[in-house]
């Protein structure tokens, strides 16, 4: 790079000389072209770098804090109204953002999480008043029998009353175990066992022991049947359908086990009334009573239904409540065939 002054240009030039021989001697051919457009373009590129870059920065870094601060004041409006909610104020819900962004989706998600808060804490409420109900005949009548008893030296009153209160203690102590059960398979930690079980037996066991105590007339059908599961747990599910059955039954109960492609089938019929087809998903809630013949004096706490329910899920089966052809009532339990390839949830 030079310049030529030679020629009254103190511009810079790129200047190329060759040598080229010819007869009469060698001649310098000299080549010049001018640089001074590059070089000022990249001062001006550099000089415009060097004072927009600062600003740039400054700009992206406004757009930023607008941008970010914008949003963020989005999530903090959502974690205040949610901070604000308590045990007590569970039906209130936070903002949603027309944005159709995360942050909408983040209200939704939180708002779906309040409903499930408030429908877990009404179930645990309606769950602790129904069973301190439940208690409190039975521990009325054992605490006023106490009383008696005791005011009593010769302990005749006590004689008289311990058929009473042997009842009475009999049917807390079942309370509560029916209680401690729904809780495990409400919390889905009920305890399963996987192994094979003889449905046939063990539903035949049940039959002859409803029997020795029923006096309607009860017929059954069964098919040899095995299934993976936990025996005295089905067990418990097949005493709690046919006690229901027994309970509400006018003069017979009719029992069929069989299995088909879809599974085992077990329908345990009587000739009683119909579950009403409004309540047949509501009679498996707990302490649920339909009518007047589903009372504590006639024995059911409306808890075996629900317990029936949560076990037959726990082994991967349903039950239900229907309708015989003669418009009498069925409930209907099925199990899958293939249990071996199903996993038995444990707790």
């Amino acid at each position: 790079m030079s310049s030529l002054h030679s020629i009254g240009d103190n511009d810079s030039f790129l200047i190329v000389a060759t040598g080229v021989p010819s007869a009469d001697g060698v001649y310098t051919v000299v080549v010049a072209a001018t640089a001074q457009v590059q070089a000022d373009t990249v001062s001006t590129v550099a000089w415009f770098m060097l004072g927009a870059t600062p600003v740039l920065q400054g700009v992206v870094g406004i757009s930023v804090w607008v941008l970010v601060g914008r949003s963020l004041r989005q999530v903090e409006k959502i974690r205040g109204q949610v901070a604000r909610i308590n045990s007590s104020r569970l039906d209130e819900r936070v903002d949603i953002p027309a944005t159709n962004d995360e942050i909408h989706e983040l209200a939704l998600t939180m708002n779906t999480m309040l409903d499930r808060l408030q429908a877990s804490d009404k179930d645990q409420r309606r769950f602790v008043s129904d069973a301190s109900h439940e208690l409190r005949s039975p521990l009325a009548t054992l605490s006023a029998g106490v009383e008696i008893a005791s005011t009593d030296p010769s302990g005749e009153t006590w004689r008289q009353m311990q058929d009473v209160l042997g009842e009475e203690t009999a049917r807390m102590r079942s309370l509560v175990e029916d209680l401690l059960t729904l809780a495990k398979t409400n919390d889905s930690g009920i305890d399963v066992l996987a192994e094979d079980v003889d449905l046939d037996d063990v539903l035949e066991a049940e039959i002859r022991r409803l029997s020795s105590t029923s006096g309607h007339h009860i017929t059954a059908e069964l098919v040899p049947v095995r299934v993976m599961g936990d025996a005295r747990r089905l067990g418990q599910v097949l005493r709690n359908v046919l006690d229901n059955a027994n309970r509400h039954a006018r003069t017979r109960i009719d029992v069929r086990l069989a299995t088909g492609q879809t599974g085992v089938v077990l329908d345990i019929d009587n000739d009683g009334d119909p579950v009403p087809e409004a309540d047949r998903d509501r009679i498996f809630e707990r302490f649920v009573r339909l009518d007047d013949s589903r009372s504590r004096e006639s024995g059911g706490s409306g808890l075996g239904l629900a317990i029936a329910a949560g076990i037959m899920a726990a082994h991967h089966g349903t039950i239900s409540a229907a309708q015989t052809a003669e418009g009498h009532c069925r409930f209907e339990l099925r199990l899958p065939l293939d249990f071996h390839n199903r996993e038995i949830p444990h707790s």
